[in-house]
């Protein structure tokens, strides 16, 4: 049986500075958490189990760069764990993610248009391109408090939506 050892060439910016490396591939980790509707009236504990639903029901396999159920953790409804909000518990580890970056916040974004949330918050630690800290704060304006619909729209902050030098 013949083994074949794929080498890449990379660039890596840093500064003021350009290095080429030879690598056989690095690895990127994302985690973070969803601050969700959690133990709030009228409808906390309905919205609290949506959510579970919604994450329950993702899927257990995708093509790269996937996202699947596994990568996201909940707590049952239970008031003893709950002050105020569900906390949505994330994260993976991949190879050089940041490649594919742009392509994974579209699923991840779509993901998100399911749940009823108020702000995300998301880590990218990359060998790479370095660390990199992602936000997405619900827009409190089109939350309506009689009928509670999903999060569609948000205001993003942080890091870039695509690393274009890789």
């Amino acid at each position: 049986m013949k083994s074949e050892i794929s080498i890449q060439r990379i660039i890596i910016h840093d500064k003021n500075r350009i290095q080429k490396l030879n690598i056989m591939g690095h690895e990127s980790i994302i985690y973070g958490h969803i601050c969700a509707i959690g133990n709030q009236p009228p409808h906390g504990e309905k919205l609290y189990k949506l959510n579970e639903k919604i994450i329950d029901n993702l899927t257990k396999k995708d093509d790269y760069p996937w996202i699947t159920k596994w990568m996201f953790s909940t707590i049952p409804y239970d008031t003893q764990h709950i002050y105020r909000n569900q906390i949505i518990h994330f994260g993976a580890s991949y190879k050089q993610l940041e490649s594919d970056w742009n392509e994974w916040l579209e699923k991840f974004e779509s993901i998100l248009k399911q749940l009823y949330w108020f702000s995300v918050t998301l880590h990218l630690e990359t060998e790479l391109v370095g660390d990199h800290k992602f936000e997405w704060i619900a827009d409190f304006d089109k939350f309506e408090n009689n009928n509670p619909k999903p999060t569609s729209e948000w205001k993003f902050d942080g890091g870039p939506r695509e690393f274009k030098y890789l």
